[in-house]
């Protein structure tokens, strides 16, 4: 069976989605076999018992304990359930969007876009930079739960309460006791490291997104400087043949980007469907200075997911003006009349505006990031209330 071509983009995102349990091996990313079945069923059955867990504790908490507060577990049960519904959507089109990924490698028909090298370079390193901060957030949350564990059992003893899940990342429920040496440090390590590998996936999600939408604009920026040197000869045949490969080109990034939105679109749903909420709970933990620091980490965490998706269409966005820009900077004015009729065919569909949508929410953007954030306060508005 012959190897398949080599993605050679998003290299750091797709490590970090193998890792996760959610992208097939190097090799197979095109046709994932039965490996990467199971380890997808394995991060959802993680995912349920997370779930299951988040949600019996915050059940029997406010069934048995109403004087409590639950927006901390409200915030940890939504994260988990939002997270798992956009690992599905991305685990249902993985195999689209490493298709996209290959084909975005490919550079024989129209060469390599010029700072290829460089941009593939930066977008790896904000994909690690933003890894370590899931990361070292994550343990610093984790240290923070650990240091209130003493006081945490002191409530928890004065109310009643049978709580066994004091230190630990998340309010869990626990049916047995895990308060002893080893098995509460070991309980701890494991719950820190799920934790971490499913609520980096939203962040990382966007990312990838975003990623991939750059590596479209720069084909975009390539074509542009085609498009502005396609008339500078003025023999027919010449600008024919330039004109010829730029239509070619254009129509090929117009499906790349179709190709990403549709890859996405559900994902982003999921994002921007559950993000206001968690938001608007994590806040209202902070007012109610329940663990504040920790609850600051987990909100930028996600309004820093949500910028970099609204980055990333935005720019998207803003891409859609450089084409008809080219096309009106370059010497069409001194091409053949037939010419000129085959330039308003290509104004004619550059005017369609390329977008990621995020379902019946509408596109990637800055309005629409501001829209959420609004979307927050008036949750935490009608949960102050």
């Amino acid at each position: 069976m012959p190897a398949e071509p080599k993605i050679a983009i998003c290299q750091t995102s797709r490590k970090i989605f193998r890792y996760s349990l959610v992208w097939p091996s190097e090799g197979n990313e095109l046709s994932p076999g039965i490996s990467y079945t199971i380890k997808v069923i394995i991060f959802f059955i993680i995912c349920g018992v997370l779930l299951f867990s988040l949600s019996t504790h915050a059940y029997l908490l406010a069934i048995k304990h109403s004087e409590f507060t639950i927006t901390e577990e409200l915030a940890a049960v939504i994260a988990v359930g939002g997270c798992t519904y956009m690992v599905y959507a991305f685990v249902k089109n993985q195999q689209n969007i490493a298709s996209l990924m290959r084909d975005l490698s490919d550079f024989k028909k129209f060469g390599v876009p010029p700072n290829f090298d460089k941009r593939n370079k930066n977008l790896n390193l904000g994909v690690q930079l933003l890894f370590s901060y899931t990361l070292g957030a994550t343990i610093f949350y984790t240290g923070l739960k650990l240091s209130e564990k003493p006081e945490c059992k002191r409530i928890s003893f004065e109310k009643g309460m049978k709580e066994n899940n004091c230190g630990l990342i998340a309010p869990f429920w626990i049916p047995f006791d895990i308060d002893y040496f080893p098995v509460f440090q070991l309980f701890s390590l494991l719950a820190t490291f799920i934790m971490h590998s499913v609520l980096k996936m939203c962040l990382h999600i966007s990312l990838n997104t975003f990623e991939i939408a750059h590596h479209i604009i720069l084909r975009i920026k390539h074509l542009k400087t085609m498009v502005e040197e396609c008339f500078d000869d003025k023999r027919y045949a010449v600008s024919q043949r330039k004109l010829k490969i730029c239509i070619t080109y254009h129509t090929e990034i117009l499906e790349f980007a179709s190709r990403l939105d549709t890859a996405f679109f559900q994902c982003m749903f999921g994002h921007f469907l559950l993000t206001g909420a968690i938001c608007a709970c994590l806040e209202k933990q902070i007012l109610d200075k329940i663990n504040v620091i920790g609850a600051v980490f987990h909100v930028l965490g996600w309004i820093m997911a949500l910028f970099v998706a609204c980055v990333g269409g935005q720019d998207f966005l803003d891409a859609s003006e450089i084409i008809p820009n080219a096309l009106w900077n370059s010497k069409w004015y001194q091409a053949d009349i037939r010419l000129k009729k085959d330039v308003i065919f290509m104004l004619m569909r550059s005017q369609r505006a390329l977008q990621i949508r995020a379902g019946p929410f509408g596109v990637l953007s800055f309005p629409l990031f501001l829209a959420v954030i609004k979307t927050s306060y008036s949750i935490l508005c009608m949960l102050s209330s």
